[in-house]
């Protein structure tokens, strides 16, 4: 699971305030999970955000985002951000703020289990 872990860690440090959120490798990176959901990750070349239909339309117009594919599968409401957009810890806590809110909108995954407060 080839992804920057040194991403990884930038993302957890913008996640710092927030609350039952976990980790775990899925989506062939590391991720990070709240109401059993998966929400924001590293991945190879880059960091993969949740985000509702309107958003990922206007995500897909800029120059440094794509769709997501796993295994060349086009992941539904994923978007996939190069580093090149994610230099600044401002450019980075941005789209992990709008991930998580939107994810906190959703209902918990059946069976979801409340996570621990993950901690560095």
């Amino acid at each position: 699971m080839p992804y920057d872990p040194r991403l990884f860690e930038r993302i957890k440090d913008a996640l710092a305030r927030k609350v039952d959120w976990t980790e775990k490798d899925a989506l062939g990176g590391r991720v990070c999970i709240v109401n059993g959901r998966e929400f924001i990750g590293a991945v190879e070349d880059g960091l993969i955000a949740l985000c509702d239909a309107e958003s990922l339309q206007r995500h897909l117009a800029l120059k440094h985002c794509s769709e997501f594919k796993l295994k060349d599968k086009v992941q539904p409401g994923w978007v996939k951000v190069s580093m090149d957009a994610l230099k600044t810890a401002k450019q980075l806590s941005r789209w992990v703020e709008a991930a998580y809110t939107y994810c906190m909108t959703l209902p918990a995954k059946s069976g979801a289990k409340k996570a621990a407060v993950a901690k560095k």
